[in-house]
């Protein structure tokens, strides 16, 4: 009897750890599932607000009007519409300069899913459901929705020399995207921030930034 009782509970133990072992190794897949995620939408993002400075520069050699019209969009404050008071943004008065960074794109969904009423993404498409479901009709229960993705992008002049951070000196600055995704119930989101440092393509050349000086070939050039 007791050797039954044994067997039976190292059985029990042996299910436990088995079980205990697997939870982890999905938690952990789910996570880079989900850093993955926030990288696809930090990129389409960085994607996104390329095209959106380029048509706001219109031509021009300085992205100092781009960051006046982002400032505009923000909160119609021009030069000075930049956000300020958000946790986790380096803007403050660094040796007693500002750093504002202007929110070229707001939070933004990055999703696939269907809304309530059947309507896809595409609006092109009218059928209700018709992208969510197969050839046969059915409902493809492992279509990715990506419910809960949003990308948010900022324009930030680089260190180009002088001590002022809204106005551009050398047509070059900074897009900061910022890819998220949110888990259910207030769990700790996934970010994965991305930055590219672009140039207006309209001037010949201009100085460089400190952070650029090396260039991509660290050979001085940029």
């Amino acid at each position: 009897m007791l050797m039954a009782i044994g067997i039976i509970a190292f059985i029990a133990a042996a299910v436990v750890v088995s079980l205990r072992k697997v939870a982890a190794e999905s938690a952990l897949q789910a996570q880079e599932r989900r850093k993955r995620e926030a990288h696809f939408a930090a990129e389409a993002g960085l994607a996104e607000a390329r095209e959106l400075s380029r048509m706001l520069l219109g031509g021009q050699r300085s992205f100092t009007e781009v960051m006046k019209s982002l400032g505009n969009q923000y909160n119609g404050q021009g030069a000075a519409g930049y956000v300020q008071g958000e946790p986790g943004l380096p803007s403050g008065l660094p040796n007693g300069n500002v750093f504002p960074w202007y929110e070229a794109i707001p939070w933004t969904p990055y999703t696939l899913a269907a809304a309530s009423s059947g309507t896809a993404v595409d609006s092109d498409i009218t059928t209700a459901f018709l992208e969510m479901n197969g050839a046969d009709g059915r409902r493809i229960l492992d279509f990715p929705a990506q419910e809960r993705v949003l990308y948010r992008v900022f324009l930030v002049d680089d260190n180009d020399g002088d001590d002022r951070r809204d106005q551009d000196d050398n047509s070059r600055v900074w897009l900061v995207s910022v890819g998220e995704v949110r888990g259910r119930d207030g769990t700790q989101p996934q970010r994965v921030i991305i930055r590219a440092l672009i140039t207006s393509g309209a001037a010949a050349g201009g100085s460089c930034s400190p952070e650029d000086t090396n260039g991509a070939a660290n050979n001085g050039e940029c």
